[in-house]
């Protein structure tokens, strides 16, 4: 059974000797044609036939199909993940409500729903250091990623040195890369002056995503002061102002003492 793939071989492996050479050999060919669902549901009826000789053979055909479907729809879940760049996993289920902080049962059900990418309307955490906003933006991408939508995670610094060490040419696809990814998220928006090159880039950027991308933000700069990343003002910069944080976007203000270095955290457990 040489061409079983590892996944599929560590699975069987309690169960061959409960199994038929026949039996052995099906899986073998699920496992050949890719299927490692199928394969691993065939595996379950096979070694445990008592749980299902109450089924018909449609309902076990189901029951199979099933176990490839939800395969795939986690092999597809990783692939995405992994292509976002995004730092880590959080799931929106395990933060809990703070509404004393700005984290509301509402701000929470809007992540969950994702109504805010069929709009094209850009989310932006404020708050001072440690109060949860990118552990916030992380899990409202992964709750993107889970729906099938496609993600890009950058920090702030970094997109703006892939931006400042491009050509033209390579300008040029990234910006169809950009308008491609219906979630972008830019943490830590603000830290610094940007100069003018990169102000009419991110300018462009925006134009290209405006209306069917949706953009996350995590600052530390109040509302007002969303604009304020440019020494002076100038056209691409009210450009840029007037796309990226409109009167219907939504705005987040978070609050509280920094949750970096607690109990909880240590745990793994994120707020």
């Amino acid at each position: 059974m040489s061409s079983i793939s590892n996944e599929i071989r560590d699975y069987l492996e309690p169960h061959i000797h409960e199994m038929t050479n026949q039996q052995r050999s099906l899986v073998e060919y699920a496992s050949k044609c890719r299927l490692p669902g199928l394969a691993i549901a065939l595996i379950d009826m096979f070694s445990s036939p008592n749980s299902y000789t109450e089924m018909s053979f449609e309902d076990r055909m189901e029951k199979c199909l099933n176990g490839q479907l939800d395969a795939m729809a986690k092999s597809k879940f990783a692939r995405m993940y992994r292509s976002s760049g995004l730092p880590r996993k959080v799931y929106i289920s395990s933060i809990k409500p703070r509404p004393e902080a700005g984290v509301t049962p509402d701000l929470l059900r809007k992540l969950t729903e994702l109504n805010y990418l069929e709009t094209g309307a850009n989310i932006i955490f404020m708050g001072p250091n440690g109060v949860g906003k990118s552990t916030l933006a992380i899990a409202t991408a992964v709750q993107a990623i889970t729906r099938g939508y496609s993600v890009m995670y950058c920090s702030m610094n970094e997109f703006c040195m892939i931006l400042e060490s491009m050509s033209s040419a390579d300008y040029v696809k990234f910006l169809q890369k950009m308008k491609s990814a219906k979630l972008c998220i830019l943490d830590d928006w603000g830290m610094a002056n940007l100069s003018d090159s990169i102000i009419l880039r991110l300018a462009e950027i925006a134009e290209a995503r405006y209306g069917t991308c949706s953009t996350i933000f995590t600052t530390q700069l109040q509302r007002h002061a969303l604009g304020n990343i440019a020494k002076k003002e100038s056209l691409a910069l009210s450009s840029l102002k007037d796309r990226l944080f409109r009167p219907s976007d939504i705005y987040v203000t978070l609050s509280g003492s920094s949750l970096r270095g607690t109990a909880g955290e240590i745990r793994g457990e994120r707020q």
